[in-house]
Protein backbone atom coordinates (compact mmCIF):
# COMPACT_ATOMS: atom_id res chain seq x y z
CA UNK A 1 0.00 0.00 0.00
CA UNK A 2 1.25 3.50 -0.82
CA UNK A 3 2.18 6.20 2.01
CA UNK A 4 1.26 9.48 1.84
CA UNK A 5 2.60 12.42 3.73
CA UNK A 6 1.01 15.31 4.05
CA UNK A 7 2.57 18.60 5.34
CA UNK A 8 0.52 21.39 6.07
CA UNK A 9 -0.43 23.85 8.93
CA UNK A 10 -3.97 24.34 8.80
CA UNK A 11 -5.49 21.44 10.67
CA UNK A 12 -8.77 21.31 8.71
CA UNK A 13 -7.15 20.83 5.57
CA UNK A 14 -5.01 18.33 7.42
CA UNK A 15 -8.25 16.49 8.86
CA UNK A 16 -9.80 16.85 5.19
CA UNK A 17 -7.08 15.73 3.44
CA UNK A 18 -6.71 12.35 5.66
CA UNK A 19 -9.93 11.40 5.59
CA UNK A 20 -10.03 11.73 1.75
CA UNK A 21 -7.13 9.22 1.33
CA UNK A 22 -6.98 6.96 4.51
CA UNK A 23 -9.66 4.53 3.00
CA UNK A 24 -6.78 3.73 0.29
CA UNK A 25 -3.20 4.54 1.81
CA UNK A 26 -1.14 4.66 4.96
CA UNK A 27 -1.42 8.75 4.97
CA UNK A 28 1.04 10.49 7.43
CA UNK A 29 0.49 14.16 8.77
CA UNK A 30 3.03 16.93 9.87
CA UNK A 31 2.08 20.97 10.66
CA UNK A 32 5.60 21.89 10.23
CA UNK A 33 8.53 21.13 7.55
CA UNK A 34 10.65 19.43 10.11
CA UNK A 35 8.60 17.19 11.21
CA UNK A 36 7.19 16.27 7.59
CA UNK A 37 11.65 15.78 6.97
CA UNK A 38 11.95 13.33 9.86
CA UNK A 39 8.81 11.35 9.15
CA UNK A 40 10.10 11.25 5.28
CA UNK A 41 13.73 9.96 6.41
CA UNK A 42 12.01 7.41 8.48
CA UNK A 43 8.88 6.37 6.41
CA UNK A 44 8.51 5.08 2.90
CA UNK A 45 6.92 7.50 1.33
CA UNK A 46 5.48 7.72 -2.00
CA UNK A 47 3.94 10.98 -2.42
CA UNK A 48 3.98 14.03 -0.44
CA UNK A 49 1.29 16.92 -0.47
CA UNK A 50 3.73 20.08 0.53
CA UNK A 51 2.22 23.47 2.06
CA UNK A 52 4.23 25.96 0.43
CA UNK A 53 4.28 28.11 3.48
CA UNK A 54 5.04 26.77 6.56
CA UNK A 55 5.54 28.16 10.22
CA UNK A 56 8.99 26.93 10.50
CA UNK A 57 10.58 27.09 7.06
CA UNK A 58 9.89 27.68 3.21
CA UNK A 59 8.32 24.47 1.15
CA UNK A 60 10.44 24.60 -1.44
CA UNK A 61 13.65 24.15 0.52
CA UNK A 62 11.19 21.68 2.23
CA UNK A 63 10.78 20.06 -1.22
CA UNK A 64 14.31 20.14 -1.70
CA UNK A 65 15.43 18.15 1.41
CA UNK A 66 13.08 15.63 0.73
CA UNK A 67 14.07 14.70 -3.02
CA UNK A 68 18.09 14.38 -1.31
CA UNK A 69 16.23 11.51 0.91
CA UNK A 70 14.34 10.24 -1.92
CA UNK A 71 14.53 11.29 -5.38
CA UNK A 72 11.53 8.77 -6.30
CA UNK A 73 9.47 10.54 -4.17
CA UNK A 74 6.52 12.44 -5.10
CA UNK A 75 6.00 15.90 -4.46
CA UNK A 76 2.31 17.78 -4.98
CA UNK A 77 2.67 21.77 -4.11
CA UNK A 78 -0.29 22.87 -2.53
CA UNK A 79 -0.41 26.96 -1.98
CA UNK A 80 -2.97 29.61 -1.63
CA UNK A 81 -0.70 31.84 -2.85
CA UNK A 82 -0.49 30.77 -5.92
CA UNK A 83 2.11 32.12 -8.47
CA UNK A 84 3.27 31.27 -11.72
CA UNK A 85 7.20 32.00 -10.41
CA UNK A 86 6.44 29.87 -7.80
CA UNK A 87 5.50 27.06 -10.08
CA UNK A 88 8.31 27.79 -12.21
CA UNK A 89 10.25 27.14 -8.95
CA UNK A 90 8.43 23.97 -7.55
CA UNK A 91 8.66 22.46 -10.95
CA UNK A 92 12.84 23.10 -11.40
CA UNK A 93 13.29 21.27 -8.25
CA UNK A 94 11.40 18.09 -8.95
CA UNK A 95 7.86 18.79 -7.90
CA UNK A 96 5.33 16.59 -10.06
CA UNK A 97 2.78 19.73 -10.19
CA UNK A 98 1.20 22.20 -8.35
CA UNK A 99 -2.10 23.04 -7.09
CA UNK A 100 -3.89 26.14 -5.63
CA UNK A 101 -5.87 26.28 -2.58
CA UNK A 102 -9.02 25.70 -2.19
CA UNK A 103 -9.18 22.84 -4.17
CA UNK A 104 -11.95 20.57 -4.71
CA UNK A 105 -11.53 17.10 -3.44
CA UNK A 106 -12.15 15.14 -6.52
CA UNK A 107 -9.27 17.48 -8.16
CA UNK A 108 -6.82 16.78 -5.35
CA UNK A 109 -7.64 12.91 -5.85
CA UNK A 110 -7.56 12.92 -9.34
CA UNK A 111 -3.46 14.60 -9.48
CA UNK A 112 -2.64 12.42 -6.52
CA UNK A 113 -3.75 8.60 -8.46
CA UNK A 114 -2.45 10.48 -11.63
CA UNK A 115 0.87 11.13 -9.70
CA UNK A 116 1.00 7.78 -8.62
CA UNK A 117 0.34 5.65 -11.38
CA UNK A 118 3.02 7.67 -13.20
CA UNK A 119 5.28 6.54 -10.61
CA UNK A 120 4.14 3.41 -10.71
CA UNK A 121 4.21 2.94 -14.45
CA UNK A 122 8.11 4.16 -14.24
CA UNK A 123 8.82 1.24 -11.44
CA UNK A 124 7.51 -1.24 -13.77
CA UNK A 125 9.63 0.11 -16.61
CA UNK A 126 13.09 -0.13 -14.83
CA UNK A 127 12.27 -3.29 -13.57
CA UNK A 128 11.63 -4.43 -17.19
CA UNK A 129 14.72 -2.92 -18.24
CA UNK A 130 16.37 -4.20 -15.24
CA UNK A 131 14.71 -7.71 -16.21
CA UNK A 132 15.51 -7.58 -19.75
CA UNK A 133 19.03 -6.55 -19.11
CA UNK A 134 19.64 -9.20 -16.74
CA UNK A 135 17.97 -12.40 -19.32
CA UNK A 136 19.59 -11.04 -22.51
CA UNK A 137 22.89 -9.63 -20.76
CA UNK A 138 26.46 -10.88 -19.56
CA UNK A 139 24.14 -12.10 -16.43
CA UNK A 140 23.20 -15.24 -18.08
CA UNK A 141 27.26 -15.96 -19.22
CA UNK A 142 28.17 -18.34 -16.64
CA UNK A 143 31.68 -20.08 -16.95
CA UNK A 144 34.82 -20.17 -13.90
CA UNK A 145 37.58 -21.18 -16.08
CA UNK A 146 40.26 -19.06 -16.96
CA UNK A 147 39.42 -18.72 -20.72
CA UNK A 148 36.44 -17.45 -19.36
CA UNK A 149 37.69 -14.73 -17.40
CA UNK A 150 39.61 -13.87 -20.07
CA UNK A 151 36.24 -13.61 -22.29
CA UNK A 152 34.98 -11.77 -19.69
CA UNK A 153 37.31 -9.11 -19.88
CA UNK A 154 37.06 -8.79 -23.29
CA UNK A 155 33.43 -8.28 -23.63
CA UNK A 156 33.52 -5.04 -21.09
CA UNK A 157 36.12 -3.65 -23.40
CA UNK A 158 34.16 -4.32 -26.49
CA UNK A 159 31.12 -3.03 -24.81
CA UNK A 160 32.89 0.40 -23.76
CA UNK A 161 34.89 0.52 -27.12
CA UNK A 162 32.35 3.32 -28.72
CA UNK A 163 31.08 2.15 -32.05
CA UNK A 164 33.17 -0.43 -33.00
CA UNK A 165 32.09 -3.48 -35.03
CA UNK A 166 32.58 -6.59 -33.12
CA UNK A 167 33.51 -10.30 -34.89
CA UNK A 168 32.74 -13.45 -32.66
CA UNK A 169 33.80 -16.90 -34.11
CA UNK A 170 32.97 -20.07 -32.48
CA UNK A 171 31.08 -23.33 -32.67
CA UNK A 172 27.31 -23.63 -32.79
CA UNK A 173 25.68 -23.39 -29.26
CA UNK A 174 28.88 -21.59 -27.76
CA UNK A 175 26.65 -18.87 -27.02
CA UNK A 176 27.63 -16.16 -29.26
CA UNK A 177 24.39 -14.21 -29.54
CA UNK A 178 24.58 -14.12 -25.92
CA UNK A 179 28.11 -12.33 -26.12
CA UNK A 180 26.25 -9.99 -28.30
CA UNK A 181 23.51 -9.06 -26.01
CA UNK A 182 26.28 -8.41 -23.11
CA UNK A 183 28.31 -5.66 -25.85
CA UNK A 184 24.91 -4.27 -26.19
CA UNK A 185 23.49 -4.13 -22.61
CA UNK A 186 26.70 -3.00 -21.03
CA UNK A 187 27.35 -0.27 -24.23
CA UNK A 188 25.63 3.14 -24.19
CA UNK A 189 23.69 1.70 -26.48
CA UNK A 190 21.57 -0.40 -23.99
CA UNK A 191 18.79 1.94 -24.27
CA UNK A 192 18.82 1.08 -27.65
CA UNK A 193 17.10 -2.03 -29.89
CA UNK A 194 18.94 -5.32 -30.15
CA UNK A 195 18.32 -6.58 -33.26
CA UNK A 196 18.94 -9.72 -34.25
CA UNK A 197 19.11 -11.18 -38.22
CA UNK A 198 20.13 -14.55 -38.80
CA UNK A 199 22.00 -14.48 -42.43
CA UNK A 200 21.81 -18.24 -42.86
CA UNK A 201 18.24 -18.86 -42.45
CA UNK A 202 16.94 -16.11 -44.94
CA UNK A 203 16.83 -16.57 -48.88
CA UNK A 204 18.99 -13.59 -50.65
CA UNK A 205 15.81 -11.44 -51.30
CA UNK A 206 14.24 -11.65 -48.31
CA UNK A 207 17.11 -10.81 -46.08
CA UNK A 208 17.97 -7.69 -48.21
CA UNK A 209 14.63 -6.38 -47.65
CA UNK A 210 14.56 -7.44 -44.34
CA UNK A 211 17.63 -5.94 -44.06
CA UNK A 212 17.27 -2.27 -45.92
CA UNK A 213 13.22 -2.25 -45.39
CA UNK A 214 11.45 -1.21 -48.72
CA UNK A 215 9.34 1.77 -50.07
CA UNK A 216 5.28 0.82 -51.78
CA UNK A 217 5.76 -0.67 -54.62
CA UNK A 218 9.36 -1.82 -54.31
CA UNK A 219 8.19 -5.33 -55.80
CA UNK A 220 5.09 -7.49 -56.16
CA UNK A 221 4.04 -7.18 -53.22
CA UNK A 222 5.26 -4.45 -51.34
CA UNK A 223 1.66 -2.77 -51.00
CA UNK A 224 3.10 -0.44 -48.30
CA UNK A 225 6.55 1.03 -47.24
CA UNK A 226 8.23 -1.36 -44.55
CA UNK A 227 11.40 -0.20 -41.93
CA UNK A 228 14.18 -2.88 -42.11
CA UNK A 229 15.93 -3.94 -39.31
CA UNK A 230 18.53 -1.53 -39.71
CA UNK A 231 16.26 1.41 -39.44
CA UNK A 232 14.34 -0.87 -36.27
CA UNK A 233 17.91 -0.90 -34.57
CA UNK A 234 18.30 3.35 -34.75
CA UNK A 235 20.35 4.21 -31.66
CA UNK A 236 21.32 0.46 -30.93
CA UNK A 237 22.72 -2.57 -32.08
CA UNK A 238 22.46 -4.90 -35.08
CA UNK A 239 23.75 -8.32 -34.79
CA UNK A 240 24.17 -10.54 -37.89
CA UNK A 241 24.44 -14.03 -37.12
CA UNK A 242 25.98 -16.31 -38.99
CA UNK A 243 27.33 -13.32 -41.42
CA UNK A 244 29.65 -16.05 -43.21
CA UNK A 245 26.63 -17.25 -44.76
CA UNK A 246 25.54 -13.80 -45.73
CA UNK A 247 25.56 -13.51 -49.91
CA UNK A 248 28.44 -11.27 -51.46
CA UNK A 249 26.36 -8.85 -52.97
CA UNK A 250 24.70 -7.92 -49.89
CA UNK A 251 27.85 -8.16 -48.04
CA UNK A 252 28.84 -4.98 -50.35
CA UNK A 253 25.87 -3.33 -49.14
CA UNK A 254 26.49 -3.76 -45.13
CA UNK A 255 29.91 -2.27 -46.02
CA UNK A 256 28.99 0.34 -47.25
CA UNK A 257 26.48 0.74 -44.24
CA UNK A 258 29.18 0.51 -41.90
CA UNK A 259 31.70 3.08 -43.53
CA UNK A 260 29.40 5.75 -44.48
CA UNK A 261 26.03 5.53 -41.87
CA UNK A 262 23.79 5.87 -44.64
CA UNK A 263 21.73 3.67 -46.75
CA UNK A 264 18.54 3.24 -48.91
CA UNK A 265 15.43 1.42 -48.82
CA UNK A 266 15.15 -1.39 -51.68
CA UNK A 267 12.82 0.75 -54.45
CA UNK A 268 13.70 4.32 -52.36
CA UNK A 269 15.94 7.22 -53.81
CA UNK A 270 16.08 8.66 -49.90
CA UNK A 271 18.84 8.26 -47.96
CA UNK A 272 18.94 7.19 -44.37
CA UNK A 273 21.14 7.43 -41.55
CA UNK A 274 22.06 4.27 -40.06
CA UNK A 275 22.65 5.04 -36.28
CA UNK A 276 23.96 1.36 -35.33
CA UNK A 277 26.80 -0.85 -34.04
CA UNK A 278 27.17 -3.57 -35.88
CA UNK A 279 28.26 -7.02 -34.41
CA UNK A 280 28.56 -10.09 -36.29
CA UNK A 281 28.82 -13.92 -35.51
CA UNK A 282 29.99 -16.88 -37.35
CA UNK A 283 30.48 -20.75 -36.93
CA UNK A 284 32.88 -20.24 -39.98
CA UNK A 285 36.71 -19.02 -39.87
CA UNK A 286 36.16 -15.93 -42.26
CA UNK A 287 40.20 -15.62 -42.67
CA UNK A 288 39.49 -19.04 -44.56
CA UNK A 289 36.38 -17.84 -46.35
CA UNK A 290 38.30 -14.77 -47.58
CA UNK A 291 41.60 -16.65 -48.70
CA UNK A 292 38.53 -19.28 -50.54
CA UNK A 293 37.12 -16.02 -51.96
CA UNK A 294 33.37 -17.16 -50.55
CA UNK A 295 33.83 -13.72 -48.20
CA UNK A 296 34.96 -9.89 -49.14
CA UNK A 297 38.08 -9.20 -47.78
CA UNK A 298 37.18 -5.86 -47.07
CA UNK A 299 34.25 -6.53 -45.36
CA UNK A 300 36.29 -8.92 -42.97
CA UNK A 301 39.06 -5.91 -41.98
CA UNK A 302 35.90 -3.69 -41.42
CA UNK A 303 34.25 -5.98 -38.96
CA UNK A 304 37.60 -7.76 -37.31
CA UNK A 305 38.30 -4.75 -35.60
CA UNK A 306 37.38 -6.26 -32.14
CA UNK A 307 37.72 -9.58 -32.36
CA UNK A 308 36.45 -12.34 -30.24
CA UNK A 309 37.12 -16.00 -30.04
CA UNK A 310 34.50 -18.43 -27.86
CA UNK A 311 36.48 -21.33 -26.75
CA UNK A 312 34.38 -24.87 -27.40
CA UNK A 313 32.61 -26.62 -23.83
CA UNK A 314 35.47 -29.40 -24.98
CA UNK A 315 38.54 -26.62 -23.44
CA UNK A 316 36.86 -25.17 -20.64
CA UNK A 317 35.49 -28.87 -18.44
CA UNK A 318 35.86 -25.94 -15.42
CA UNK A 319 32.57 -24.17 -16.64
CA UNK A 320 30.38 -27.63 -16.81
CA UNK A 321 29.49 -27.90 -13.48
CA UNK A 322 28.38 -24.33 -13.51
CA UNK A 323 26.94 -24.51 -16.64
CA UNK A 324 25.09 -27.26 -15.66
CA UNK A 325 23.62 -26.08 -12.17
CA UNK A 326 22.63 -23.17 -13.98
CA UNK A 327 20.11 -25.30 -15.96
CA UNK A 328 18.99 -26.86 -12.93
CA UNK A 329 18.03 -24.00 -11.13
CA UNK A 330 16.39 -22.10 -14.20
CA UNK A 331 14.17 -24.93 -15.03
CA UNK A 332 13.41 -25.35 -11.32
CA UNK A 333 11.75 -22.13 -11.63
CA UNK A 334 10.15 -22.27 -15.21
CA UNK A 335 9.10 -26.15 -15.02
CA UNK A 336 8.34 -25.23 -10.74
CA UNK A 337 10.15 -28.38 -10.02
CA UNK A 338 12.30 -29.01 -6.93
CA UNK A 339 15.38 -31.03 -8.57
CA UNK A 340 17.96 -31.24 -5.97
CA UNK A 341 21.37 -30.99 -8.62
CA UNK A 342 23.33 -33.38 -10.09
CA UNK A 343 25.61 -36.19 -8.17
CA UNK A 344 28.88 -36.12 -8.65
CA UNK A 345 29.07 -38.93 -10.86
CA UNK A 346 26.97 -37.73 -13.38
CA UNK A 347 29.25 -34.51 -13.61
CA UNK A 348 32.61 -36.82 -13.97
CA UNK A 349 30.82 -38.57 -16.31
CA UNK A 350 29.80 -35.49 -18.19
CA UNK A 351 33.13 -33.23 -17.84
CA UNK A 352 34.63 -36.70 -19.81
CA UNK A 353 32.09 -36.05 -22.64
CA UNK A 354 32.82 -33.96 -26.02
CA UNK A 355 30.11 -32.01 -26.23
CA UNK A 356 29.71 -31.32 -30.04
CA UNK A 357 26.79 -29.29 -29.47
CA UNK A 358 28.61 -27.17 -26.70
CA UNK A 359 26.73 -25.16 -24.22
CA UNK A 360 23.32 -25.77 -26.07
CA UNK A 361 24.02 -29.35 -25.75
CA UNK A 362 23.95 -29.53 -22.27
CA UNK A 363 21.54 -27.17 -22.18
CA UNK A 364 19.62 -29.28 -24.25
CA UNK A 365 19.84 -32.22 -22.33
CA UNK A 366 19.11 -30.87 -18.95
CA UNK A 367 15.85 -29.95 -20.01
CA UNK A 368 14.86 -33.47 -21.11
CA UNK A 369 16.09 -35.47 -17.67
CA UNK A 370 14.23 -32.58 -16.10
CA UNK A 371 10.90 -32.89 -18.50
CA UNK A 372 11.06 -36.58 -19.35
CA UNK A 373 12.52 -37.97 -15.92
CA UNK A 374 12.28 -35.16 -13.52
CA UNK A 375 14.17 -37.14 -10.49
CA UNK A 376 15.42 -35.27 -7.38
CA UNK A 377 19.03 -35.35 -8.16
CA UNK A 378 20.47 -36.19 -11.52
CA UNK A 379 22.50 -39.70 -11.28
CA UNK A 380 24.18 -41.10 -14.07
CA UNK A 381 21.25 -43.22 -15.17
CA UNK A 382 19.95 -39.95 -16.46
CA UNK A 383 22.22 -39.07 -18.70
CA UNK A 384 21.80 -40.10 -22.58
CA UNK A 385 23.55 -42.86 -23.67
CA UNK A 386 26.46 -40.81 -25.40
CA UNK A 387 27.32 -39.76 -21.73
CA UNK A 388 26.57 -42.26 -19.26
CA UNK A 389 28.03 -45.07 -20.39
CA UNK A 390 32.05 -44.05 -20.85
CA UNK A 391 33.40 -46.79 -18.58
CA UNK A 392 35.51 -49.54 -19.96
CA UNK A 393 37.37 -49.75 -22.91
CA UNK A 394 37.29 -47.67 -26.00
CA UNK A 395 36.82 -49.75 -29.18
CA UNK A 396 38.73 -47.84 -32.23
CA UNK A 397 37.26 -47.64 -35.65
CA UNK A 398 40.08 -46.99 -38.76
CA UNK A 399 39.52 -45.82 -42.00
CA UNK A 400 41.78 -44.35 -44.24
CA UNK A 401 41.96 -40.82 -42.35
CA UNK A 402 39.70 -41.32 -39.75
CA UNK A 403 38.97 -42.64 -36.58
CA UNK A 404 35.36 -43.33 -34.16
CA UNK A 405 36.12 -43.83 -30.91
CA UNK A 406 33.67 -45.91 -28.85
CA UNK A 407 32.79 -46.64 -25.50
CA UNK A 408 32.54 -50.60 -24.56
CA UNK A 409 31.62 -50.72 -21.00
CA UNK A 410 33.03 -53.39 -17.97
CA UNK A 411 32.45 -56.64 -17.49
CA UNK A 412 29.82 -58.37 -20.06
CA UNK A 413 29.42 -56.73 -23.58
CA UNK A 414 26.71 -55.78 -24.77
CA UNK A 415 26.75 -56.45 -28.50
CA UNK A 416 23.85 -54.75 -29.37
CA UNK A 417 24.92 -51.74 -27.45
CA UNK A 418 28.19 -51.37 -28.76
CA UNK A 419 26.96 -51.49 -32.54
CA UNK A 420 24.30 -49.02 -31.69
CA UNK A 421 26.79 -46.51 -30.03
CA UNK A 422 29.29 -47.52 -33.39
CA UNK A 423 26.53 -46.42 -35.39
CA UNK A 424 25.56 -43.66 -33.46
CA UNK A 425 29.53 -42.32 -33.76
CA UNK A 426 28.98 -42.62 -37.40
CA UNK A 427 25.44 -41.22 -38.09
CA UNK A 428 26.82 -37.87 -36.11
CA UNK A 429 29.96 -37.85 -37.88
CA UNK A 430 27.99 -37.87 -41.08
CA UNK A 431 25.54 -34.97 -40.24
CA UNK A 432 28.20 -33.19 -38.94
CA UNK A 433 30.44 -33.57 -41.69
CA UNK A 434 27.34 -32.60 -43.76
CA UNK A 435 26.07 -29.50 -41.89
CA UNK A 436 22.96 -31.75 -40.63
CA UNK A 437 21.87 -31.82 -44.41
CA UNK A 438 20.52 -35.84 -44.29
CA UNK A 439 20.35 -36.43 -47.65
CA UNK A 440 23.98 -35.76 -47.88
CA UNK A 441 24.67 -37.39 -44.63
CA UNK A 442 22.63 -40.60 -45.98
CA UNK A 443 24.99 -40.61 -49.32
CA UNK A 444 28.01 -40.57 -47.27
CA UNK A 445 27.02 -43.46 -45.34
CA UNK A 446 25.97 -45.09 -48.45
CA UNK A 447 22.48 -45.77 -47.27
CA UNK A 448 18.58 -44.45 -48.64
CA UNK A 449 17.55 -41.42 -46.83
CA UNK A 450 14.85 -43.55 -45.59
CA UNK A 451 17.39 -45.73 -43.45
CA UNK A 452 19.18 -42.65 -42.04
CA UNK A 453 15.47 -41.73 -40.67
CA UNK A 454 15.13 -45.45 -39.30
CA UNK A 455 18.63 -45.00 -37.42
CA UNK A 456 17.87 -41.35 -35.91
CA UNK A 457 15.06 -42.84 -34.84
CA UNK A 458 16.09 -46.39 -33.41
CA UNK A 459 19.08 -44.79 -32.02
CA UNK A 460 17.01 -42.35 -29.49
CA UNK A 461 19.21 -38.93 -31.52
CA UNK A 462 17.50 -36.12 -30.43
CA UNK A 463 16.24 -33.47 -33.18
CA UNK A 464 18.06 -31.05 -31.13
CA UNK A 465 21.09 -32.00 -31.81
CA UNK A 466 20.91 -32.32 -35.30
CA UNK A 467 19.45 -28.61 -35.60
CA UNK A 468 22.54 -27.27 -33.51
CA UNK A 469 25.12 -29.06 -36.30
CA UNK A 470 22.68 -27.68 -38.95
CA UNK A 471 23.49 -24.03 -37.21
Amino acid sequence: MYQILIVDDEKLILKSLRMLFEKDFIVHTAETGAVGIEIAERENIDLVLLDLRLPDSDGIAVLKKIKQVSSETIVIMMTAYGTISNAVLAMKEGAFDYINKPFKAKNIEIIVRLALESKNLHERVEGYRSELQRLRGGGRIIGASKAMHTLFEIIEKAATAGDAPVLIEGESGTGKELIAQAIHYGSRRSNGMFMEVNCAAMPLTLLESELFGYEKGAFTDAKRASKGLIEQARGGTLFLDEIGDMDLGIQAKILKVIEEKKYRRLGGDGVIDADIRVIAATNHTLQDDVDNKQFRKDLFYRLNVIHISVPPLRERIEDIKPLALHFVDAFNKSMRKEVAGIETEALNLMEQYEWPGNVRELRNIIERIMIMDAPKSIGPGHLPPEIGNRKGLKGVIKEPGREFIVNIPDGEIDIKHVVASMQRELVMYALKQSGGRRTDAAKLLSISRYSLRYLIKTLNIPESSIDDIAN
